[in-house]
């Protein structure tokens, strides 16, 4: 019955889904709704088709005047450049040869000195600086060590058995900072010899012995038979005193 009611057909639903649903024309189901169906859009009438516009005619171009011609100018004529007469050039000034060297006719103090040209000096023949070989601090320490007389002495230059008989194992080489210096070593400059050993002397080095600490009468400084030197020292064989206070200066010569 819901079909046949509207001119399109309709269907029953639970819910309206427009005003021109009825509820009654679906009996057998009370709660539902007889909507109709969905009206098909109007067939629209045809369009005239619209006229053709026609296009606007061109102008014609405006045909352009002749050009005149430029008038002839004639081309400058090149002028030449001017010829330059050639100008002698000036003769060299020679300079005066150097003066000969005059022969040694006279000795050199009576003689002036002449005006020889020197020989430039090379690089090539300025002889290298030597350098300067390492100095051991003259420590008091070793002197300390060593009353007699000692001296701080580069290791380099001692062998072993001259290191053996003359030096100190001990480190007394410091410096002014009060420091080691590892090149350096202690060693003693003289030895007694029998000579001096029986006249109960006492060899030591007259420019490195504490002349204050001991007390001697007198020094054999000429008689080198009685004491052994190391290499670069002399030494000198000096007698004790035998009763009384001597001098703590350097002794006279016996």
């Amino acid at each position: 019955e819901c079909s046949l009611h509207f001119t399109f057909g309709g269907y029953c639903t639970l819910e309206p889904v427009s005003q021109k649903c009825r509820r009654k024309l679906c009996k057998p189901y009370p709660p539902c709704w007889c909507c109709p169906n969905q009206i098909p859009p109007p067939v629209p009438s045809p369009v005239a088709a619209p006229q053709p516009v026609p296009s606007p005619v061109a102008a014609p171009a405006p045909i352009p005047s002749p050009v005149p011609a430029p008038p002839h100018v004639p081309s400058p004529v090149p002028i030449p450049p001017p010829v330059s007469t050639p100008v002698p050039a000036p003769p060299p000034v020679l300079s005066p040869p150097p003066p000969s060297c005059p022969p040694p006719l006279c000795p050199p103090p009576s003689c002036p000195p002449p005006s020889c040209p020197t020989t430039p000096t090379t690089p090539s023949s300025i002889p290298p600086p030597t350098p300067t070989p390492p100095v051991c601090p003259n420590s008091d320490c070793c002197r300390a060590t060593y009353l007699e007389g000692g001296s701080c002495t580069l290791t380099s230059t001692l062998t072993k058995p001259e290191k053996t008989k003359w030096c100190s194992g001990s480190k007394q080489c410091l410096t002014k900072i009060g420091t080691f210096d590892p090149k350096c070593v202690c060693c003693k400059n003289c030895k007694p010899r029998m000579g001096c050993k029986k006249m109960k002397g006492k060899c030591v080095d007259p420019a490195t012995v504490n002349w204050a600490y001991f007390n001697f009468v007198c020094c054999y400084y000429d008689d080198t038979a009685k004491c052994l030197a190391r290499k670069g020292s002399d030494c000198a064989c000096c007698k004790k005193p035998n009763g009384g206070q001597g001098g703590h200066n350097k002794p006279p010569s016996c």
